[in-house]
């Protein structure tokens, strides 16, 4: 059998896959579920999802199932406002605000990013 060259990073490919499997439940999901489902050994699962815990990407309940950890949302919420449509965005939403006599939402700032202190 010839392998098929990647460029991917095994424990990045895992990682990517486990993080699919929680967002794809809308509530807490097991470890036996995720493993299935990103196709990993129970153990191999579990150690990863033990180092993203450890880096608030994902988060453990206390009856041991998983979900998506609040960090993803901080770093979510940063790559959206780093993303060129919403700068490009920005003043037209804030001319459209000016128009209708509406305020500027606490946090904007002028060069169309939001500040925050929840991450």
């Amino acid at each position: 059998m010839i392998a098929k060259a990647t460029s991917s990073i095994q424990v990045i490919a895992r990682l990517s896959r486990l993080l699919d499997a929680i967002a794809a439940h809308d509530e807490p999901v097991s470890l036996k579920i995720l493993a299935s489902a990103a196709g990993l050994h129970p153990s191999t699962a579990f150690r990863i999802l033990a180092s993203l815990i450890e880096h608030d990407l994902v988060e453990r309940s206390v009856n041991g199932r998983y979900r998506l950890g609040v960090k993803l949302l901080c770093l979510g919420d940063r790559a959206r406002n780093q993303t060129s449509l919403q700068r490009e965005i920005h003043p037209l939403v804030e001319r459209s605000r000016n128009l209708l006599g509406e305020p500027a939402r606490p946090g904007d700032r002028e060069d169309g990013t939001a500040t925050s202190n929840a991450c």
